[in-house]
């Protein structure tokens, strides 16, 4: 699945995103599935490192799809990835509609670089990211707890 979702982010942003700007898409796309049915869309165990959530499964995803399915390019202090083909259609992908819908949400707030720091400042403030921040500093690498996020809404609606 970590592969559909690279390549649905990268194609429905026609490679207007930076490789920070997907990780924290990926994140997102994890926290809300957690959040809503108590299960992860991917299989990576995320963690809070160098600030933010990180997975060095995405690294060796985006690199074994480089120069396939989609290209990384440096370009001013960022790493953009676009799709190699730049018909590819985001639609195309066999992803169910219920998880398109979450997926273009979060395309639709977050995408562009004019809302990357408000992208940053929203997932930094989700519960895993506040709970690893309270307790760890950046250099250590420190699994996040997605069910915090769940937790806090079971809390929020007094369930």
């Amino acid at each position: 699945m970590l592969d559909k979702l690279i390549k649905y982010f990268v194609y429905a942003t026609k490679g207007y995103i930076t490789k920070t700007q997907l990780i924290k898409f990926l994140y997102l796309a994890d926290l809300y599935s957690i959040k809503w049915t108590g299960k992860q869309l991917t299989d990576l165990d995320w963690c809070y490192y160098q600030f933010g959530p990180w997975n060095e499964g995405i690294d060796a995803a985006l690199n074994q799809m480089n120069g396939k399915e989609i290209i990384q390019e440096s370009q001013y202090n960022a790493t953009y990835i676009k799709p190699v083909n730049q018909a590819a259609q985001a639609h195309d992908l066999d992803i169910p509609l219920s998880i398109k819908f979450v997926l273009d949400n979060i395309r639709r707030e977050w995408a562009g670089s004019d809302k990357l720091n408000q992208l940053l400042e929203y997932v930094y403030n989700t519960a895993p990211m506040l709970e690893a921040k309270n307790n760890h500093r950046p250099e250590e690498k420190v699994k996040l707890n997605l069910q915090a996020e769940r937790e806090k809404l079971v809390s929020e609606l007094g369930l």
